[in-house]
């Protein structure tokens, strides 16, 4: 396995002791190669450990090869294995040599190819691009946490931000084209609930009605509250009208067919789940694990696009949402502007 972190320890002037390498190992033996740092390269000793029954490892008495006199000898096989985790040991080494000995208590990582280098916010964005091009991103993430956690925490709100970015990026591109209500892998439904974040924090991942095998009408998916409540949502499309001008009442608005057709719809859904409320929290429990209180429940509607629309209109939406009970209204726009929010609080983290 490849040596992913070198820990070195002053000892001396210019010279560093560093992490010891285990070349190999049997049940009771292990042979440990136990190398220092100056700054002409690397040195070190090969030691053998032994294991007794029932005790830890015991490093051997052995002598010194320096000590042996001419007619003695001694011989030290190196496997594959164990010859390669050895050069590797001294390369890796000998470029934290190159890079000059810091004073200390330090820790270095190594790149792919024994490539060391020391993580700092100079270098972090070039650090982090190679060792994901090289696919050693959990060794990155591990190693980065426990040498600078700080670093660790600002990079990671990073790829979060960068992330969620991307999600409203591909959001604002799926506005300009038509996608199917519920038909289909690209369909609105299923775009929406692989990236439920847009709604709010406050929501965990939903629960699917065909895993726990409900009675009653119920919506696809049915949304659980970090504080163990229960809210549904209907997703109609983007290109639906949400409300018109009442030509018998100058300056009045009211409900479009498609929006009167979800209200109906989620005061049924609300009902049912209201009714199998005891049912539904035990199935939840059990598929889940999750426990949730279904107490006045309360419904999203997810349709039309007001983007371009004029202050009146807006105004009127407004307060013909305050008249729901319940209820709410969203179109498109309104969750793209939470989702954009959400993004920009990660990115005032950074």
């Amino acid at each position: 396995m490849e040596e992913k972190k070198i820990k070195t320890h002053s000892v001396g002037k210019g010279i560093v002791d560093s992490s010891w390498v285990l070349l190999t190992q049997t049940a009771d033996t292990a042979l440990v190669f136990k190398p220092q740092i100056h700054s002409g390269g690397v040195r070190g000793t090969l030691v053998k450990f032994k294991k007794e029954r029932g005790q830890g490892w015991e490093q051997l008495i052995e002598r010194s090869f320096i000590s042996l006199d001419l007619h003695e000898g001694v011989k030290l096989d190196l496997n594959t294995e164990s010859t390669r985790k050895l050069f590797d040991a001294i390369y890796g080494r000998d470029q934290i040599a190159k890079l000059g000995i810091k004073r200390g208590d330090q820790e270095y990582i190594t790149a792919p190819a024994n490539q060391v280098i020391i993580v700092d916010d100079k270098n972090k964005s070039e650090v982090l691009r190679q060792l994901i091009a090289n696919n050693n991103s959990d060794d990155f993430w591990s190693l980065l946490k426990d040498s600078n956690p700080k670093l660790a925490t600002h990079l990671a709100v990073g790829q979060i931000q960068a992330d969620r970015v991307s999600v409203l990026n591909e959001f604002n591109n799926r506005l300009t084209k038509k996608y199917s209500e519920t038909t289909g892998p690209d369909s609105w439904q299923k775009w929406i609930y692989a990236h439920t974040w847009i709604f709010g924090i406050q929501y965990l991942d939903p629960f699917e009605k065909t895993k726990i095998n409900l009675s009653g009408s119920m919506p696809d998916y049915l949304f659980p509250t970090v504080d163990g409540f229960l809210d549904i949502l209907e997703i109609k499309l983007p290109e639906d009208e949400v409300i018109t001008s009442d030509s018998s009442h100058p300056g009045a608005y009211k409900w479009t067919p498609e929006t009167n057709a979800a209200l109906g719809q989620v005061v049924y859904y609300l009902c049912d789940v209201e009714h199998y409320r005891y049912e539904l929290q035990e199935k939840i429990m059990k598929v889940y694990g999750i426990e949730v209180s279904i107490i006045k429940p309360r419904a999203f509607i997810l349709i039309g696009n007001k983007e371009h629309w004029q202050k009146d209109k807006k105004e009127a939406l407004r307060k013909m949402n305050h008249s729901l009970h319940g209820i709410e209204v969203l179109t498109y726009q309104d969750l793209l502007q939470r989702g954009t929010e959400i993004a920009n609080m990660f990115s005032s983290l950074q």
